[in-house]
């Protein structure tokens, strides 16, 4: 399935801020990675992004160590690239591919989830999303099931461990909308938190009731525009980004959530990872995608 370009951009054009000032620190990304979605860190500090527009996984490795491509644009079935996850043992980076229409390879395979051996960058395994759809970010349990969103097909996947296909968990009518619609995920204790980006909404499945799983939604006490990707800071704590040029804490008890908009203004943020004591954001400025391409990108370092 394709995508207009100009859907991000429209969904957008009233809620961006104006350039914010530079991040106190920032890792400037080769060309390789322009547009990136998503980013993961290791434990020793090696950064993985991907490219929307270019469809590489790129690595940074740690201390200052020279960028290269993980895995080449179009191999094994990579079109645009989402969600990144490296596994619990880091011996594999997990990644969503989807096709948006932004390059060469499009049309070339399914929407899907792919895993890559982190020594070699081979492909170990390939789950495409069941009808198509759009692969969009992760979550792995402990016990290794992996819970997907789907932005153009209004569900929530999980992959068991040891499947070969992945499963739909919880269908949802009120997943659907314009553009972009499920976007972040996070594992809160026992509960699925997701995000709704075209909306602003927050979702909360309690695994505990399957099978007879709802998406029970959260009540923010102030909004957050175009909500992208998250992370788990406790039981009841996330940290998500939000496209229009922050990130923002929420603490959820219940149904509910009481949100603290960070003082570090970004430009255009996607994800986030969280290493030691910093926050990693991808500024991914997706909203250019249909303009003028931007002369850098950058992943801003804050301290949490």
């Amino acid at each position: 399935m394709k995508l207009r370009t100009g859907a991000y951009s429209a969904l957008l054009a009233l809620s961006l801020l104006a350039a914010p000032a530079m991040a106190a620190d920032q890792i400037v990304l080769p060309d390789e990675a322009q547009f990136p979605e998503s980013i993961a860190i290791s434990e020793n500090g090696d950064i993985y992004t991907g490219s929307v527009t270019k469809g590489h996984i790129v690595r940074l490795p740690a201390e200052g160590g020279e960028p290269a491509i993980f895995v080449e644009g179009g191999t094994n079935g990579t079109i645009s690239i989402g969600g990144l996850l490296l596994s619990p043992q880091e011996d594999m980076l997990y990644a969503c591919s989807s096709d948006l229409g932004l390059n060469q390879f499009s049309g070339t395979a399914a929407p899907g989830l792919l895993s890559f051996d982190i020594e070699s960058g081979d492909l170990t395994a390939r789950w495409d999303l069941p009808g198509g759809g759009l692969c969009n970010d992760l979550v792995q349990a402990a016990d290794g099931t992996i819970y997907v969103t789907d932005s153009f097909v209004p569900r929530i996947l999980v992959l068991k461990p040891g499947a070969d296909a992945f499963e739909t968990l919880l269908q949802d009518e009120r997943f659907t909308g314009d553009g972009f619609n499920l976007s972040g995920i996070a594992l809160l204790g026992n509960s699925l938190i997701v995000a709704k980006f075209n909306s602003g909404q927050f979702f909360r499945i309690n695994l505990d009731t399957a099978p007879n799983l709802t998406a029970e939604e959260i009540t923010l006490d102030q909004p957050i525009i175009a909500p992208d990707g998250m992370r788990a800071l406790s039981t009841n704590q996330l940290i998500a980004t939000s496209a229009a040029g922050a990130l923002a804490k929420l603490e959820i008890e219940g149904n509910k959530a009481q949100v603290t908009m960070l003082d570090h203004p970004l430009n255009g943020p996607t994800s986030l990872a969280l290493h030691k004591d910093k926050i990693y954001a991808t500024e991914g400025l997706l909203d250019k995608l249909s303009g003028e391409k931007p002369t850098q990108f950058t992943v801003a370092i804050i301290p949490q």
